[in-house]
């Protein structure tokens, strides 16, 4: 039996029971209806990854048994701290399945007392350093040249990386742990998923798109040590709401942060014979990036091409692009045009010569299907010379981003209940 987890309303959870310690309470930010955090089960997906699959569950009726082996509590301390971190909750996965995304409850070590001090919830990527060696690498690289979280960023940065050894999931896994803060409502892609349009007004692209510029102007494509994100779309735009203030947070991940909140099959199914838009960053680079051959171009202004890119996807729900012939044909046609199409759909059966009476009238359409404040943004960041597109600072000042947080945030609030 499936039913809505009350964390977390886009992710089901499975009906059981399970252990915790005694001493742990409910973490501040639980939500009213939700008496007691010892009352939830675990959940975990065997489809996320190897990790997932392998973690024994074990009921608490079956412990009386002596054929039964002890249960495996999903608890990771780190070895140099000794804070605790408990698994409660598979929230998504990251390297094309390699590792595994969890919630976790986090207690903080503090050895002057037997009392632990409850610190709440953090997002925890692991993976396992003996069966993915290349990728545990490329983890490691990430967290420890990667931005450090900070309470007022708007990149969620990690808060710390170790290796520890443990019997969660198999005997002595010798896993890698990133700390990262925890987004509650999971990325702005998988949100539009559970969403009956799968897309967001001009109003509420504006609130993301500015978060994301802000991010990009003051921590990553800062002059005296500037980055590039390089994968910048809808998936690594996540969104958190504080439930005792319910204060709403839009923040970007970024290398060591980013990971995927939805099912990788589920994701293939959808969006088959279409390109998947986890990918976008790649079948929908700038023209001096695309390509391996071009892999080293890559700069600020790549960035603010994927910004738009991103728009696009947010402003339709999906690019129907089957190959990058299609994806350049539409960003040709806008260009061309100068205003962004009703429909993409719509503009691909055309293209194709189908449908060409009916589509007539639809083609021939004078009027503006989206503000001009809106389109000029976007046609600004794909500019094909990455010298003629804007920077984050100057696309800050554009008329198109305007404050509508407080509607963002009733929109965001009212999903959930």
């Amino acid at each position: 039996m499936k039913i809505q987890n009350p964390y977390n309303p886009y992710l089901p959870k499975e009906t059981g029971s399970t252990s915790f310690p005694a001493n742990i309470g409910s973490p501040s930010n639980t939500p009213d209806n939700v008496s007691s955090f010892t009352s939830l089960p675990h959940r975990f997906d065997s489809n996320r990854s190897s990790l997932s699959m392998r973690l024994a569950r074990v009921s608490r009726s079956s412990l009386s048994s002596p054929e039964i082996p002890p249960v495996r509590e999903p608890i990771i301390i780190d070895p140099e701290t000794q804070d605790k971190y408990l698994l409660n909750l598979d929230i998504g996965s990251f390297s094309d399945g390699f590792g595994a995304v969890y919630r976790a409850l986090y207690t903080e070590h503090k050895p002057d007392t037997e009392i632990p001090v409850k610190s709440g919830y953090v997002t925890l990527k692991i993976i396992d350093m003996n069966e993915s060696e290349t990728e545990s690498r490329d983890l490691w690289r990430q967290g420890k040249a990667g931005l450090t979280d900070t309470p007022y960023g708007k990149i969620i940065g990690s808060k710390r990386i170790f290796s520890a050894v443990t019997n969660i999931f198999s005997d002595n896994d010798e896993l890698l742990c990133v700390v990262l803060p925890y987004m509650s409502e999971g990325s702005l892609r998988h949100i539009l998923s559970t969403r009956p349009q799968k897309k967001l007004s001009e109003e509420f692209i504006s609130v993301v798109l500015k978060q994301v510029l802000i991010a990009l102007r003051d921590e990553i494509h800062v002059e005296f040590n500037q980055r590039v994100h390089n994968t910048l779309n809808a998936g690594d735009i996540f969104v958190h709401i504080d439930y005792a203030t319910q204060e709403i947070l839009i923040k970007l991940a970024y290398e060591a942060s980013v990971y995927d909140s939805e099912n990788p099959n589920q994701a293939n199914n959808q969006y088959a014979p279409f390109m998947n838009p986890k990918y976008i960053f790649r079948w929908g680079a700038a023209p001096e990036v695309f390509g391996r051959e071009n892999e080293g171009n890559s700069g600020p202004k790549s960035d603010i091409w994927l910004l738009g890119i991103t728009a696009l996807e947010l402003v339709y729900g999906d690019l129907p692009v089957r190959n990058r012939r299609d994806f350049n044909y539409i960003v040709d046609k806008i260009r061309r045009k100068k205003k962004l199409p009703k429909s993409l759909k719509k503009m691909m059966i055309k293209r194709d010569g189908r449908f060409k009476e009916v589509m007539k009238n639809l083609v021939n359409r004078k009027k503006r299907a989206f503000s001009e404040e809106f389109e000029e943004i976007v046609l600004a960041c794909l500019r094909e010379n990455p010298v003629n597109r804007p920077t984050a600072e100057q696309l800050l000042n554009a008329p198109f981003f305007t404050d509508a947080n407080d509607r963002f945030k009733q929109f965001m609030l009212n999903a959930r209940n």
